[in-house]
């Protein structure tokens, strides 16, 4: 579940970065990437590659130039409409719907402060729906 969402992120990261500085090589973008976390975090080749790769299937970005080996990625408006704050909004509701399911078929752990912790936050939540 977290490595699925360590997936996510870089993807969103990568989209935001094509999005801002405009078509980037893959080492560009891990250094960009290491640039904007401060030294804190340095993706692999092994992890951005492959989610380049992913993001260029799914049409979110396009190789718009070759220049001897290297590749510049740049981003979509499929890949836009994907940084959008609605389409956003989705995936975080598919990953709590996700996170609750993983909790209702593991509820024998839950102690009953995990219990009444959840039960509070999941009261809040429905009551602020309730009020939209």
């Amino acid at each position: 579940m977290i490595s699925m969402r360590r997936r996510r992120r870089l993807r969103h990261i990568i989209l935001s970065i094509l999005s801002s500085k405009g078509a980037m090589t893959g080492a560009q973008i891990m250094r960009e990437i290491e640039r904007v976390t401060q030294g804190f975090w340095k993706p692999s080749p092994g992890a951005i590659y492959p989610t380049l790769d992913k993001l260029l299937e799914e049409g979110y970005v396009v190789i718009s130039k070759v220049d001897g080996a290297q590749k510049f990625y740049e981003i979509t408006e499929l890949g836009r409409e994907f940084l959008s704050p609605k389409h956003q909004l989705e995936t975080i509701i598919e990953e709590v719907v996700s996170d609750l399911r993983f909790i209702m078929e593991n509820k024998d752990e839950l102690d009953q402060e995990l219990k009444d912790k959840l039960k509070k936050v999941l009261q809040e939540v429905m009551s602020s729906l309730d009020r939209s």
